[in-house]
């Protein structure tokens, strides 16, 4: 049953962008969750629906402590072995944004305090990044000069990229504070994170959720309406950094995909929830292995003592403070994030959830996958993505008991 706010008048004329992954995608008005903003009704073509073409792209994968992101410590699971992705956002107008950049393949030449962390052995990461996405794009027939933007959802090394391998009239667009904190740029700010080629010669627009023209409110979050059609919007998400943006597409008049960057870095940080429980039984189970949950999986066996509460509606882990600006602010956003997580309309694709990495390869279907340039991610929905990996997080866990 659709939501009663994501419902979709007949007579309104949405428009949706294409979102693809590329893998190693006035007046303030404020709406629940539930009722999602409907965008300018567009007369010309009153019967047509567009929708954003999302394409997603896998640029790298990264090996870290897992307890350097997330708390507390459940057994068995040590680091965080995972993807991170971009996204190839286009709109019905022929334009076309990137929302995140995944990280460069020459990382070695990353701003020094990211540079270091990627390349000392002591810091026990591990980085394998064959190619930048621009590579990825150019070698499927995207010229980087169709790209109108790219949208910095933060600014750590692993969602930067290298902007400076795209043409001047590509834009660089990031959140709040960005420019006060980190400009102009490494080397001529010596402990920026960022360099300052990223943006030399191109404009770098920072994002003002107070006083943009487009701006709206979605849920608890403040927002931008970035076509003004209801289309795309990006949403201030602070906590991970002050700066944090989330990006949500609408890909149909009722299915949209949120792109949620490091807001989490685990699934298991707003799921379960209140709104979105662990269900009694599991299927496809998150244990294909497993000798007796290895094709129905019973929920309650992630319920036992050692998975934080023992709860149904809980999430397993928070954010770790080491590399948290405001865990309480974090902590809000991630309950903001689990409210879109709970409605079937929506798809959220944080940049490093590794248990949806085997779904989007294909390997739950036909094998042709979702990664550009084989698929976009628009019919998410019909394919039944989420239903396929919302609960494949729980594989991370040990489970030795079984039931008699």
């Amino acid at each position: 049953m659709t939501p009663h706010f994501l419902e979709t008048p007949p007579w309104h004329h949405y428009k949706c962008c294409s979102i693809r992954t590329i893998g190693f995608v006035v007046t303030e008005h404020k709406l629940g969750v539930d009722h999602l903003p409907s965008p300018n009704i567009n007369r010309k073509n009153l019967y047509t629906p567009y929708a954003t073409l999302i394409e997603s792209i896998c640029g790298a994968r990264l090996d870290l402590p897992a307890e350097q992101f997330i708390t507390p410590k459940i057994p068995g699971y040590d680091r965080l072995a995972v993807p991170s992705y971009s996204f190839l956002i286009t709109h019905p107008s022929g334009q076309r944004l990137l929302f995140d950049l995944s990280l460069r393949k020459d990382f070695q030449n990353l701003a020094p305090p990211f540079r270091d962390l990627c390349t000392d052995p002591e810091s026990d990461w591990k980085v394998y990044a064959p190619h930048s996405v621009s590579d990825v794009l150019v070698e499927n027939g995207v010229p980087l000069e169709e790209i109108n933007a790219i949208i910095w959802s933060h600014y750590h090394f692993d969602h930067t990229g290298d902007p400076s391998l795209f043409p001047g009239t590509t834009d660089l667009v990031v959140g709040p504070t960005f420019t006060s904190r980190f400009a102009p740029g490494y080397p001529g700010k010596s402990d920026a994170p960022v360099r300052s080629s990223d943006w030399r010669g191109r404009s770098l627009r920072e994002m003002d959720f107070d006083q943009h023209p487009g701006k709206v409110t979605i849920g608890r979050f403040k927002a931008i309406d970035w076509f003004r059609d209801g289309s795309f919007y990006l949403l201030h998400t602070p906590g991970h950094t002050p700066e944090h943006m989330c990006g949500l597409a609408r890909v149909q008049p009722e299915s949209f995909i949120l792109m949620g960057g490091d807001c989490a870095h685990h699934p298991g940080e707003f799921r379960p929830s209140k709104q979105s429980p662990i269900p009694e039984i599991i299927q496809p189970s998150p244990l294909p292995s497993h000798p007796q949950y290895g094709r129905i999986c019973p929920g309650h066996i992630f319920t036992q003592p050692g998975y934080k509460s023992g709860s149904t509606d809980t999430p397993f882990f928070i954010s770790a403070p080491e590399y948290t600006h405001d865990p309480d602010q974090c902590c809000w956003t991630v309950d903001g994030i689990a409210e879109f997580d709970a409605s079937e309309q929506v798809l959220v694709l944080i940049a490093h959830d590794h248990s949806m990495f085997p779904v989007l390869r294909g390997e739950e279907d036909d094998g042709i996958g979702w990664f550009f340039p084989k698929r976009s991610l628009d019919k998410w929905k019909e394919a039944d993505l989420k239903k396929k990996g919302k609960w494949m997080f729980l594989g991370d866990f040990e489970v030795t008991s079984t039931e008699n």
